[in-house]
């Protein structure tokens, strides 16, 4: 009998224009290096992480009476040219918590990652959003803010969101995931062919698989559980710091549930399992009925994969050939940028690209199906730059 695949082709829809970039997103490769202090923790409410992750309805507080002396560091994925300066006070608590707005930063750049060079101290009024321009050539590997002020309050300050937009004048080095890391989850291995990433974990008693795509410094990836008698699945963003440390953050059931890290696991000390890479995407689809392809990218608007997107390609192509009695269904998936209309074309005509691809690479046509689906199936959280960038996706289901 034959078994319908729903393929859900997950689309890497391309970044913004250059100048729009935001250098601080993690999505971008930017991390986190050090703070000091916050009222939450991990990517919780009021948390740091909540500085920079695209969303001000949520953004960062300070511990009880430390108003000012907040200090974060990040580090981006390469040397940044940076244009603008955003910061916003846009939907922080000012109603219960008058003159908690963050009133005045200090903002230093390092372009070695060594010594400091501070480009000035800005002011905001409450609940704004402000864009300062910052002196031409500025350049950075590294950025840091220091909070120097807010409008009164004598306990907290809030900062709904900073944005850092310029362009990229380094190049950016592929993450190197391979290897073993001691995580919060347990043990974990990775093993990386180029930009293809496959890896599991010994988490309680529980079968594992992790599989993904590299895209220079960040890895986007798809876990799976299985233990007696239940399952559990999501999506995670990974990244390597300078100093080989793993960090992540992970999703079930399209929300953000928290960090996955680890530093390099010592020698003898990985995993018990085992990771599959030869024939990891056929094996995923008889055990779970579907898998999720992040290896396949286009251009802004465009609806051609990209040269990189081939190995990924063959991939699929290898596994349908290998099992000639399944149809599938290709499906595109977009985040909610844009408009529904726009959304649905652009899914559609990039799932139809996917089916000619594969018909022209020995696939018979009268196996492939092709529909998009827009924003309308999301796997992470669309209101961070983060959850958009997976739900720009590629997932393969079956469909009986």
């Amino acid at each position: 009998m034959n078994t319908l695949l729903s393929l859900a082709l997950l689309a890497l829809a391309a970044a913004p224009p250059a100048a729009a970039l935001d250098a601080l997103d993690f999505d971008n490769g930017a991390i986190l290096l050090s703070e000091t202090g916050s009222y939450g923790d991990g990517v919780g409410s009021w948390s740091a992480w909540r500085l920079t992750d695209g969303d001000e309805a949520m953004g960062w507080c300070s511990p009880a009476e430390e108003i000012t002396g907040g200090t974060f560091v990040w580090e981006l994925d390469t040397t940044w040219r940076l244009d603008t300066f955003v910061l916003s006070t846009a939907n922080v608590q000012e109603d219960g918590y008058p003159g908690i707005s963050a009133r005045s930063v200090d903002l230093f750049v390092s372009p070695d990652g060594a010594a400091w060079q501070k480009l000035g101290g800005f002011e905001i009024a409450r609940l704004t959003r402000k864009a300062f321009p910052l002196p031409k050539g500025t350049q950075a590997r590294q950025v840091k803010l220091v909070v120097t002020g807010n409008h009164g309050h004598k306990e907290y300050t809030e900062i709904a969101e900073l944005d850092l937009l310029g362009a990229r004048v380094g190049a950016v080095a592929t993450a190197q995931l391979g290897g073993d890391f001691a995580t919060n989850y347990g043990p974990m291995r990775f093993v990386q062919d180029g930009e293809a990433l496959f890896g599991c974990y010994d988490w309680a008693a529980v079968t594992s698989a992790v599989w993904g795509s590299v895209s220079g410094r960040i890895a986007r990836v798809v876990w799976f559980e299985a233990s007696e008698g239940s399952t559990r699945e999501g999506t995670a963003t990974f990244a390597v710091k300078g100093s080989g440390e793993l960090w992540g953050i992970w999703y079930e059931g399209g929300e953000l549930k928290g960090i996955w890290e680890g530093p390099r696991a010592p020698k003898d000390e990985g995993p018990t399992c085992t990771p599959r890479r030869e024939g990891q995407l056929g094996a995923m689809l008889k055990k779970k009925g579907r898998a999720v392809l992040y290896g396949i990218h286009f251009a802004v608007n465009a609806d051609v994969p990209l040269p990189e997107s081939e190995p990924t390609l063959v991939e699929l192509a290898g596994a349908l050939k290998a099992d000639p009695a399944v149809k599938v269904l290709i499906e595109g998936h977009t985040d909610s940028t844009n408009t529904d209309a726009y959304n649905l074309g652009l899914s559609a005509r990039r799932a139809k690209s996917v089916m000619g691809w594969l018909t022209k690479h020995g696939v018979e046509p009268k196996r492939l199906q092709a529909k998009g689906f827009g924003k309308a199936r999301p796997v992470a959280d669309n209101a961070t730059a983060q959850g958009r960038a997976l739900n720009r996706r590629v997932e393969v289901s079956v469909v009986k």
